[in-house]
């Protein structure tokens, strides 16, 4: 059976347009639609060209689907907009089917884990008329457990916070997470988010205008009220005060309780102990780790897109199964497109770029990053999700603590508090990292040792924390080379590894984009497919 899943839509409220395709259980391509676009998030757009790209990816045709299944079960005539849609822009209309929103996100957490039995928590700010669901899953698949509506919502109450802290919400929350690492939790939220022995209660009188049956608010609008806070709203652009930083841990750790308070509760009621978490509150690698460390915990499966993007894989998985092709766990994200050299050549010539192609680019790229060069890294197949895992990277020796400033100022254009991550072998991961676990997608945090912030300063994070990637051989054969290489060389075989990408573009996925990151930004070279470009004017390039 051939599964389309789709997310995005045509509102302007609506966000994350991906397409996932599943073929007889397997997953076999998918993508986001900002990827190709240019435009981050891709508001307002139905995933025209992730739908071509998974159809060519399969070779197969938009006649060859069995279902197109399109994650929002309460939009309003969405059935026949979408055949219309395919019947324009394709020439034929699959059969239309819709799913629940956050029946979608728990299947994309549950069928990638390969357990037996789990518990599944969707947190997002909202999605057909839900905040947050509790579902027990199985060898029968998803059984609901508990559902809090909107606007009874984690997101909202994140969402509010970072708009209060003069940032945009549904966009900048990971810059709320990244400040709390430099406050301290002094301000009381009871008040606005009140939590329970067995959950939380968000008070709807400080948040404005959002009902259960109201559609969400556009980025531009206010969404928090009179809030019962000492501080007072930052205006966009200001100077952050310790108060600020202040906030953000409160809320920070308001989230956390409630979070935790919730899982415990049908922890104890299920007698369950493995836990996978979706929807994009999920993003909150803090909240995962306090998940991850929970004594009442054994495991945790974090999906690499935990973002409405991830509802088209999770619709697409959760028709399979009620079709009976039960979902083929999946070991890595890379079902994005990947370019030939001839492709990346003749963009190359077209941008009248001047490059070296070399029989092998591992040791290049070894080479110019034991020199301390910042880097570009294109290679295979683009990545599925927000994290850059080793195909679109920029990457650096973390053992200069001030790369990551520099990073932060010349080439990503941000805060200079935001973190950078670090990627690591998996056989490597225990040496560098407290309680290490497989973190294949870059999505849970984990206390660095002492080695890793003496040795690799510029990837922990101001609370101890780094936010890592496990490489495996297996579904990153170059990548894990180029780790091994860094560590013949440098003697650390750690890699910084953040996205390809300038402030608020999509992570780069065709080459001209590469190219243009490149061009625009202060990276230090570009390896991409066999193919390296030098700036004449880096460090230690005469």
């Amino acid at each position: 059976m051939n599964v389309l899943g789709l997310s995005g839509g045509i509102r302007i409220g609506n966000q994350d347009g991906a397409a996932a395709l599943v073929v007889d259980g397997h997953l076999v391509a998918a993508a986001e639609e900002e990827r190709f676009l240019g435009i981050k998030f891709a508001n307002g757009q139905l995933p025209r060209h992730a739908i071509g790209f998974c159809l060519a990816r399969a070779g197969l045709r938009v006649e060859d689907l069995d279902a197109v299944v399109f994650a929002g079960a309460t939009y309003e005539r969405f059935e026949e907009i979408l055949s219309d849609y395919f019947a324009f822009q394709f020439g034929h209309a699959p059969p239309v089917l819709l799913a629940d929103h956050h029946s979608a996100h728990a299947a994309s957490a549950w069928y990638g884990t390969g357990w037996d039995d789990a518990l599944v928590l969707t947190m997002d700010f909202s999605g057909d008329r839900k905040a947050t669901t509790v579902q027990r899953a199985g060898p029968d698949g998803l059984e609901p457990l508990e559902e809090i509506h909107k606007p009874n919502s984690l997101g909202i109450f994140y969402s509010a916070i970072t708009q209060y802290l003069g940032f945009q919400r549904d966009s900048d929350e990971y810059k709320v997470m990244g400040m709390a690492a430099y406050g301290r939790p002094r301000f009381d939220l009871d008040e606005l988010l009140n939590v329970t022995s067995s959950g939380y209660s968000l008070q709807s009188q400080f948040v404005r205008g959002i009902t259960s049956d109201q559609p969400s608010p556009s980025k531009q609008e206010r969404l928090y009220g009179d809030l019962p806070l000492p501080v007072p709203p930052r205006i966009p652009g200001t100077e952050l005060t310790q108060d600020h930083y202040d906030l953000a841990a409160s809320a920070q750790q308001q989230l956390e309780r409630a979070v935790l308070c919730l899982l415990e509760h049908h922890l104890a009621a299920t007698g369950l102990e493995r836990v996978s978490v979706a929807g994009g509150v999920g993003l909150n690698c803090l909240l995962t780790q306090r998940i991850r460390e929970h004594a009442a915990v054994s495991g945790l499966f974090v999906p690499p897109v935990c973002s409405d993007a991830g509802l088209a894989l999770g619709a697409a998985f959760l028709h399979s199964a009620q079709r009976g092709d039960r979902p083929v766990p999946y070991q890595h994200a890379y079902w994005g497109p990947e370019y030939s050299a001839g492709e990346i050549h003749e963009v190359l010539e077209r941008a009248g770029a001047s490059f070296r192609e070399v029989d092998d680019p591992v040791p290049v790229a070894a080479g110019l990053i034991e020199q301390d060069a910042i880097i570009g890294w294109f290679q295979g197949r683009m990545e599925y999700g927000p994290r850059a895992l080793g195909c679109r990277s920029i990457l650096a020796s973390p053992r200069r603590a001030e790369v990551k400033d520099e990073i932060n100022a010349r080439i990503k254009f941000r805060e200079e508090f935001r973190p950078l991550a670090p990627s690591v072998r998996h056989e490597e991961g225990s040496r560098f990292f407290d309680a290490y676990a497989d973190s294949p997608f870059m999505t849970q945090c984990f206390r660095a040792t002492d080695e890793t912030a003496s040795e690799a300063p510029a990837v922990v994070h101001a609370d101890g924390t780094s936010r890592l990637q496990s490489v495996h051989a297996e579904t990153n054969p170059a990548y894990d080379q180029l780790l091994l290489e860094v560590g013949r060389r440098t003697g650390l075989p750690l890699l910084l590894n953040t996205s390809l990408n300038a402030y608020n573009d999509p992570i780069a996925c065709e080459p001209h984009q590469a190219l243009r990151t490149f061009f625009a930004t202060g990276l230090d070279a570009l390896v991409i497919g066999p193919f390296v470009l030098e700036k004449s004017a880096r460090p230690g390039n005469a």
